[in-house]
């Protein structure tokens, strides 16, 4: 069975909510795919050791992805306006969280 290809949209909520600070089981959750799943996005991210990134660069990564979230020439929300309401400032990273990634 081959790796599974997932949408655009996916992978840019999965990469918004990982760089804001939340956990592969929460953005699971909210794309509806399994733990494993996120974390083979997040794996092969740009953005896949977040724990090696100052909360500034986490934020710069962060308002970067707000700056493509809206589609100029299409005057348009990306993944369909998933994100609408979403809060494009990033989580402090708690203790398990900055050790979990750091190991793998």
């Amino acid at each position: 069975m081959g790796r599974r290809r997932y949408s655009d949209a996916t992978l840019f909520i999965a990469y918004a909510l990982w760089v804001k600070g939340h956990t592969e089981t929460t953005i699971a959750m909210t794309l509806g795919l399994g733990r494993k799943q996120v974390s083979g996005i997040i794996g092969r991210s740009p953005f896949s050791n977040r724990t090696a990134m100052s909360d500034d660069e986490r934020q710069d990564h962060l308002s970067d992805l707000k700056a493509i979230h809206f589609d100029q020439d299409a005057k348009t929300l990306r993944c369909g306006g998933r994100l609408k309401t979403f809060d494009w400032t990033i989580l402090p990273l708690l203790k398990d969280q900055r050790n979990r990634r750091s190991k793998g």
